[in-house]
């Protein structure tokens, strides 16, 4: 039962090549975690201002979008491998720079929101050019199993990562975490060096906004991935409920910053737990109905957290929503590997990405007009509900993704 249940962990025994992307995406990750702590910590120890602070953030994070998309089309271009070697050189150089100006006399303030886009830019074509060679590094019925340790990767690091970043700045200053990010960051170099050449089928010949265009049309026209991209949609819609959850603790749950950090960390604790156990999601005979159900399931999770009336009955809540949620991930990416083909994975996984990361950002301002009109309970659980009919209504009618299975490969 146990051995059932354990991560598939024989992406990385059984391939060299994924493995070493596996090492350098760990890496990549760890970097960005120490990025996002040490840029704002600088920002506002310069200028005591939150407004700065927010701004050089808003930079960051839409270079990283402007990354994915630019990344999307360049991996449909290009040699993948050739593509990550470049993007992770040049992040790895702005981490140098941010190093550099942050032992000057007096630090540049402009450098510092020019570098912090520089690296959201490099880190989203890294990112989409690792994602899209990854279905070549591995074989088809191990995709999931990519996807978990992936989806490891991620959690882990946003956990791990910003308090490493913090340590580090406070025990040694902003100039010494940029430099540790910098030596891992050149460092995977030789691992992504070693790869075999990642040359994508046929070869896009379109501008880069033709481009996108073709991608989302090949989105919108394919009944497996366009579901997967929809239902994607959605999840981004509730990714703002973090935003409720100072609320939430305080009002509703009677708690203090304990109960909010506690609130914060259960879907992600839940996550790592789904990763690990994952073992059992790639032996699914049908993915795609398992991913509904997963949906609805996260949903209506989400949905009984605005009626837990204890701290320890919520974080226990939260838990399970993150495991749930997890395994709609892993399922998810698994399926978009496995029905795209070789020429769109770039363009394809930019869109997933995107949707990962602009999802908190979109989410979180439905969350907060509703957080105005209703209590923080309230909010949840309409908030919840509403989700979860809506991914019930999916469930119903995306007859393509519920009959879907991973032994489909149009690659």
């Amino acid at each position: 039962m146990l051995r059932r249940l354990a991560m598939d962990i024989s992406p990385l025994r059984t391939s060299r090549a994924f493995r070493n992307v596996f090492v350098a995406r760990t890496v990549s990750v760890f970097g960005i975690g120490m990025l996002a702590v040490a840029v704002p910590v600088q920002v506002y120890t310069m200028t005591e201002s939150t407004v700065h602070v927010g701004a050089v953030s808003s930079a960051e994070g839409f270079a990283l979008l402007a990354g994915f998309l630019w990344g999307g089309v360049l991996a449909d271009r290009h040699d993948r491998r050739r593509l990550m070697l470049l993007a992770r050189a040049a992040a790895g150089a702005g981490f140098v720079l941010l190093s550099v100006n942050a032992f000057l006399p007096s630090p540049s303030l402009a450098a510092l929101y020019a570098l912090a886009a520089w690296d959201g830019l490099a880190t989203g074509v890294s990112v989409t050019a690792l994602l899209a060679a990854t279905p070549a590094l591995v074989r088809p019925d191990q995709l999931v199993a990519a996807g978990a340790l992936n989806a490891l990767t991620v959690r882990l690091g946003s956990m791990v990562s910003p308090a490493l970043g913090g340590l580090t700045v406070s025990a040694f200053g902003a100039g010494w975490n940029y430099a540790a990010a910098a030596a891992g960051t050149l460092a995977t170099l030789g691992l992504l060096r070693g790869l075999p050449e990642l040359r994508p089928a046929g070869e896009v010949t379109e501008s880069p906004l033709k481009a996108i265009g073709s991608g989302l049309r090949f989105v919108a026209s394919h009944r497996v991935v366009g579901s997967l991209m929809l239902l994607g949609l959605l999840f981004m819609v509730a990714g703002g409920i973090p935003v409720l959850m100072p609320a939430f603790a305080t009002l509703h749950l009677h708690g203090g910053p304990t109960t909010i950090g506690l609130l914060y960390a259960a879907p992600a604790c839940g996550a790592v737990l789904a990763s690990v156990t994952s073992g059992w999601t790639g032996r699914l005979r049908a993915p795609g109905r398992a991913l509904l159900v997963a949906s609805v399931s996260g949903f209506a999770t989400l949905a009984c957290l605005g009626l837990a009336g204890h701290p320890a009955l919520a974080v226990a809540i939260l838990l399970g929503y993150g495991f749930v949620t997890s395994v709609e991930e892993i399922l998810r990416y698994g399926l978009i590997q496995a029905h795209t083909p070789d020429a769109y994975l770039g363009r394809v996984n930019a869109l997933w990405s995107a949707q990962e990361t602009g999802g908190e950002a979109v989410g979180a301002l439905g969350a907060g007009a509703l957080g105005r009109y209703l209590a923080p309970g309230a909010a949840i659980v309409v908030y919840g509900t509403v989700s979860a009919v809506l991914a019930l209504a999916l469930a119903l009618t995306l007859t393509g993704l519920r009959t879907a299975t991973l032994d489909t490969e149009t690659r």
